[in-house]
């Protein structure tokens, strides 16, 4: 058998073209990624049913939008027209009543959220726009974000001790048994090696500018955001290694405390504190595409039309950036004017936006897109 030799020259010009073409085929899956806005939904609003203040909302299967108010202590249902089509619950202590809900997850027939006013968490069967109760439970210390695994567990990102007293701030709970599986020590959570260190920090900075992290998974690959940086850090389940990635772009202001927002904490001046902090951007989602992408959405800083732009970051796996958009310029005074909702089945995501008009204060609208890959 005759060998065959290549020269030098052959050699790099073999692995040039290899090169180039792994190049073409990464640029264009880069390329297919891309955004398709769908529909914009106007909440129906009269003084007998206006939404005071929506904390979370969420979109079933059966094609009803949830949206959970926390001021009025009850769940206000839509249908995907805009037109309300009852209320369910109450406020108060009792039976299907409630204090302030307010974060919330759905996985049919399923739906969860946290009452912080009640410190409890509920379980409910949906049925198009009727509601079985399952369970509820308490949950002392409350959760940030929570996603269902299955039909018994949850992935909490929220506060809760081990029975050594080690803090942590990601963890499973499995509401069947009520036993946790311990993921994630409150301290790596926010990016610090050392507890001590962490504390310092979160006191003197992180409490001013904002502790609430978000969660999701797919398979054995956790991911888990601070509504303060965009550092993503992903978790392997059965191990527990993790690492960190982010792309920290020209249209993001990583949040920073000043003497001006600590004094308007310390006078309790929420105006000015809104004002300050409008200057920034803010993390205000992630979530798990069905390909496994990782999206990260956040919003601002306030634009010089007076808009806060909300943004969309794809991700790869492995941790590569592909690619950000601007979605939607906000007509919300406020980044926690905005409501987030991803349906990982359709590669469907949902912003709520606050809005005003001369009839109403404040009216929502919620804006339909898709994540074509």
């Amino acid at each position: 058998m005759r060998l065959i030799t290549l020269s030098t020259e052959q050699k790099n010009m073999k692995r040039t073209f290899y090169s180039l073409v792994l190049l073409f085929y990464l640029v264009l899956s880069l390329a297919a990624i891309e955004i398709g806005p769908l529909r914009e939904i106007t909440l129906s609003q009269t003084d007998e049913t206006f939404i005071q203040k929506a904390g979370s909302f969420i979109v079933t299967e059966d094609e009803m939008l949830l949206v959970f108010d926390t001021k009025a202590g009850h769940i206000k249902i839509f249908d995907l027209s805009g037109k309300l089509v009852k209320i369910f619950g109450r406020k108060g202590m009792g039976p299907n009543e409630f204090v302030t809900p307010f974060s919330s997850a759905y996985k049919s027939p399923y739906f969860i959220f946290a009452d912080f006013g009640r410190r409890s968490f509920f379980i409910y069967k949906t049925t198009g726009a009727n509601f079985d109760f399952v369970k509820s439970f308490l949950n002392l210390r409350m959760a940030n974000d929570f996603q269902f695994i299955d039909d018994k567990k949850l992935l909490v990102s929220g506060y809760k001790v081990d029975k050594d007293r080690q803090e942590y701030n990601l963890y499973e709970y499995d509401f069947e048994t009520d036993q946790n599986e311990f993921i994630l020590p409150v301290e790596i959570s926010y990016g610090f090696k050392s507890l001590k260190r962490f504390k310092k920090v979160y006191d003197e900075e992180i409490a001013y500018i904002g502790a609430t992290q978000y969660c999701d998974f797919m398979g054995n690959s956790i991911y888990l955001a601070w509504e303060g940086d965009i550092n993503i850090i992903k978790i392997n389940r059965k191990n527990r290694a993790t690492f960190s990635f982010g792309k920290k772009t020209a249209n993001y202001v990583k949040p920073y405390l000043t003497p001006e927002i600590r004094k308007a904490y310390d006078q309790r001046n929420d105006r000015l504190i809104y004002k300050l902090i409008n200057r920034m951007s803010f993390v205000m989602d992630i979530f798990v595409l069905k390909s496994g992408k990782i999206g990260l959405v956040y919003v601002g800083p306030l634009e010089k039309n007076k808009r806060l732009n909300v943004m969309l970051q794809i991700y790869e796996p492995n941790g590569q950036f592909i690619k950000e958009f601007e979605v939607l310029n906000s007509r919300g005074d406020y980044h926690s004017d905005l409501g987030f909702y991803f349906s990982k089945d359709k590669n469907l995501f949902y912003i709520m936006d606050r809005e005003t008009s001369e009839t109403f204060d404040q009216f929502y609208k919620v804006h339909e897109y898709r994540v074509i890959e």
